[in-house]
């Protein structure tokens, strides 16, 4: 048996108590966030917002990071109980077991990242003794890994420079430190702002389309699997609300990021939002895993660092994974 198993048995009654407790109490728990300063945590946003934690007995305290990276990090040192974040930073730090992913968030459709480069560069094969950026250990690390490898170019033949914003990006695009690199949000205006540059093409290039999952310390879930069912309800219904109600979303989570309205808005078409764990989450953790076990002798599995238990128990329609 498991231990995700053994965790589930007693998950049930847990949840029986939780509820009975919660329909009488007064007193929220806390849950501490970490998000993004973009729209990755669009869910919690909306959720706080629409009083759909606050309906679940939960005291939502959140705290932006400028990057989904950081807000994965701060699970690791105990600054927060659960975090969201794109797949390559969070398969990348879960080995150990500290941390467990809980679900799948929302998948990013091609076109979110796009590739601005110098006007010098017309195609691909330009980039052969350039200067790459990359956001070190983000999913645009992966798709810029994936880019050269699509176009035949080793990554020997390219100087990769490694960055930890996007701030840092755009500044090094522009001063021509580097000359080329996957940008998005609203960086990618403010990399071709001036001429000097252009968009030569977006991550569908690179033949990878990306999932976000929302994962949390392990110790929290096993402390409070209650809590956790109930985060993922509330979560639920928030990605519910975002796929009827874009514009009132964006102009809730842009209230949140202060990041532009019309920005969020735009960002919104890049991602499908929705809770679930199906073999196309599978796949694409596998896809990271498999990276990171070339790349930095990691070893993990989908199987060994997501527990499907606590989605089953909030909403049992969202998990369908093959055997």
């Amino acid at each position: 048996m498991t231990r995700f198993t053994k965790m589930a048995l007693g998950l049930v009654s847990s949840l029986l108590l939780f509820s009975t407790q919660v329909a009488g109490a007064q007193t929220l728990e806390p849950v501490r966030f970490g998000v993004d300063a973009y729209t990755t945590g669009s869910q919690i946003w909306v959720a706080k917002e629409k009083g759909f934690f606050e309906k679940e007995g939960i005291d939502a305290q959140i705290t932006t990071f400028a990057t989904g990276v950081e807000a994965i990090d701060a699970l690791l040192i105990g600054r927060a109980d659960m975090a969201v974040g794109l797949d390559f930073p969070i398969v990348s730090r879960i080995q150990g077991g500290k941390l467990t992913v809980l679900a799948g968030v929302f998948h990013s459709t091609p076109g979110f990242h796009k590739l601005v480069v110098s006007n010098e560069i017309k195609e691909a094969k330009d980039l052969v003794g350039k200067k790459l950026g990359i956001a070190t250990g983000t999913a645009q690390h992966l798709i810029t890994v994936k880019y050269l490898e699509e176009n035949g170019i080793p990554e020997d033949q390219v100087e990769i420079v490694g960055f930890t914003s996007l701030l840092e990006i755009v500044a090094s695009l522009r001063s021509g430190r580097i000359d080329a690199a996957f940008a998005w949000a609203d960086g990618t205006q403010k990399s071709t702002d001036g001429g000097e540059h252009y968009v030569l093409t977006d991550d569908a290039a690179a033949k990878r389309n990306s999932s976000a999952y929302i994962a949390a310390q392990t110790e929290f879930t096993e402390k409070h699997p209650e809590l956790t069912v109930a985060t993922l309800r509330a979560l639920n219904a928030a990605s519910e609300f975002i796929s009827a109600n874009k514009d009132e979303a964006a102009a809730l989570i842009a209230k949140n990021t202060r990041a532009p309205r019309d920005t969020v808005r735009e960002l919104l078409n890049y991602n499908e939002f929705a809770l679930a764990l199906t073999d196309y989450e599978r796949r694409g953790f596998q896809e990271v895993a498999d990276f990171l076990a070339k790349t930095k002798s990691q070893s993990v599995t989908f199987e060994t660092g997501v527990n499907p238990e606590y989605l089953k128990q909030a909403a049992p329609d969202l998990v369908k994974l093959d055997n």
